[in-house]
């Protein structure tokens, strides 16, 4: 287990060395006291690198919580979750954005420990009355052995028939040569980051591929890009990589990069995304005003225009 981050770069390092939602929950329990510490606009870069639905809320739970240590008991409780699956990640979620339903929670744990530990011990169990012996069994007389059958007399095999003469080999003509492929211009070339990624065995590799290729993505055009970001899964996983392409500055343009904010299928994957484009890149009064229109609702605007110092 790493120990708990000091510094903000600590903390954003141990978020992004693991894809497991339930780890990063864990590392950012162990990291509630530099949390309280944070500026509001910190805490929104550590829930943007969390990748959970509601990670501000979450991070703003966790920092509200008292003490002096990180409570083991919240620990367990987020262990526990992880052992039954992600079905229970919202319901985990939830609990730990709102810190009364997080304590009771809590203190539903602990009773249950409690109670488990004061439990009467079982009665014991009475001992087995020994079986009665059984009266002996006399043994049955033994029945004379059957004379064996005579043998049957065996007959002489047919006598075997010379095999008739194999049919004579027909040779068939050679096929005719398979005419050559015409070169296509259109298609890219095999190490095109797209097939790169379609390579990769794993999600987890897929990232790695990504992020060594990045340079290489900053050159390529939204429609290029489109493939690259549909070799991840529509989710967390598609957002992901939309945010590591907009955050190296692919695609150049902001139209090009507003038509891959648009191919993600969550409105809140859309506007995380945005809110990212408007951190990252410098924009004109025009691109500010083309970025709020792409917001699909009033609240995510305002929230944008906060960011953008409008």
């Amino acid at each position: 287990m790493p120990a708990a981050p000091e510094t903000l770069p600590e903390l954003l390092h141990q978020l992004g060395s693991t894809y497991s939602p339930f780890e990063r929950l864990k590392i950012l329990s162990r990291a509630w006291h530099l949390l309280r510490a944070m500026s509001p606009q910190e805490r929104l870069v550590v829930a943007t690198q969390l990748g959970l639905d509601h990670a501000d809320e979450v991070v703003e739970g966790v920092a509200r919580r008292s003490g002096h240590e990180a409570s083991p008991a919240l620990i367990s409780m987020i262990e526990k979750a992880q052992t039954q699956g992600t079905a229970h990640l919202p319901e985990l979620i939830a609990d730990l954005r709102d810190p009364q339903r997080r304590t009771e929670r809590l203190q539903q744990g602990v009773q249950a420990a409690v109670a488990g530990a004061l439990a009467a011990p079982p009665p014991p169990q009475p001992k087995p009355v020994p079986p009665r012996p059984l009266p002996p069994i006399e043994a049955a007389p033994i029945p004379p052995a059957a004379k064996p059958a005579p043998e049957p007399i065996a007959t002489p095999p047919p006598p075997a028939q010379a095999a008739p003469p194999p049919p004579p080999v027909v040779q068939e003509p050679p096929p005719p040569p398979k005419p050559r492929p015409e070169p296509v211009t259109a298609r890219k070339a095999d190490g095109a980051l797209a097939g790169k990624l379609a390579e990769a065995p794993s999600l987890n590799s897929r990232f790695h591929v990504l992020r060594r290729h990045l340079a290489e993505a900053r050159g390529l055009s939204g429609e290029e890009l489109r493939p690259v970001l549909e070799a991840f899964p529509d989710g967390w996983a598609r957002r992901r990589a939309l945010l590591e392409l907009l955050r190296s500055g692919a695609p150049a343009g902001l139209q090009d990069a507003l038509g891959l904010v648009e191919a993600l299928g969550s409105e809140r994957d859309r506007a995380w995304c945005l809110g990212a484009l408007a951190d990252e890149r410098p924009l004109g009064a025009r691109d500010r005003e083309v970025l709020l229109a792409a917001v699909p609702t009033q609240a995510a605007r305002r929230r944008l225009e906060r960011r953008l110092g409008g």
